[in-house]
Order: C-alpha cells, then structure tokens, then sequence
C-alpha cells in the first residue's frame, strides 16, 4: 500500500481513539480541555446527564470516531481493491 494510505489510516486512528476518549472517557477528556466537573449536587443526586458538556462529548465523540472509521475504511478498502 501506499504511503499516503497508511498516513490516513494513522490520521483515522488518532479520529477514532480521540472520539472514544470524548464520549466514553468524558472525566479525562473534561481535565485534558480544563473543564471542571459538574457540580457534586448533581453527581449526588444522579443527574450528571443533566450537563450541556455531557451530552456535546457525547454526539461529538461518536461522531469523529464514526468518520475516523468511515475515512481510514473506505481509502484502505478502496486501495485493496484496485
């Protein structure tokens, strides 16, 4: 394979690791951007989904893991098949 594919498949790695880490990781993810927790009232009371933040993370991460995957899958599969 070509050097280039390789580069977009590392390119739609880095995608896919860093959506995981938004949307299922979200307290590392939070510290890495400077975002303090959610108040400890709505931890406690069990309504963390409650946060604006949350829910961002959540779509936005899944997203870059779905076009990290979309990206690097479709430019492997097409040079495989030629």
């Amino acid at each position: 394979m070509p050097g280039y594919v390789w580069l977009v498949d590392f390119f739609g790695l880095l995608l896919v690791l860093l959506g995981f880490n938004m949307a299922f990781r979200q307290a590392s993810f939070r510290r890495a951007i400077g975002r303090p927790k959610p108040p400890a009232s709505r931890l406690r009371a069990g309504n963390e989904d409650e946060d604006p933040l949350t829910y961002i993370l959540r779509i936005a991460g899944v997203m870059m893991m779905v076009f990290g995957i979309a990206i690097g899958g479709m430019l492997t599969l097409f040079n495989l098949a030629r």
